[in-house]
């Protein structure tokens, strides 16, 4: 029998990769995307969806990467 943390940890399913519309360019000196007509980040764009970074992290902290 597993753990009762283990039975209900939530698995993250795997993520596609970013693939942001040609209306953005990445800015390499801070690190993200950026509109180029009204240089917001893509993290602002309604139509952007967040991607999980979690590997079926445990509660403990550590993460299994290598599944």
């Amino acid at each position: 029998m597993k753990h009762i943390l283990l039975n209900r940890a939530f698995e993250y399913r795997k993520c596609k990769e970013i693939s942001p519309s040609k209306d953005y360019a990445y800015n390499s000196i801070l690190g993200a995307w950026f509109n180029i007509t009204n240089k917001l980040p893509l993290i602002f764009a309604n139509d952007f969806t967040a991607q999980a970074t979690k590997k079926f992290d445990i509660e403990t902290g550590e993460d299994a990467k290598g599944q």
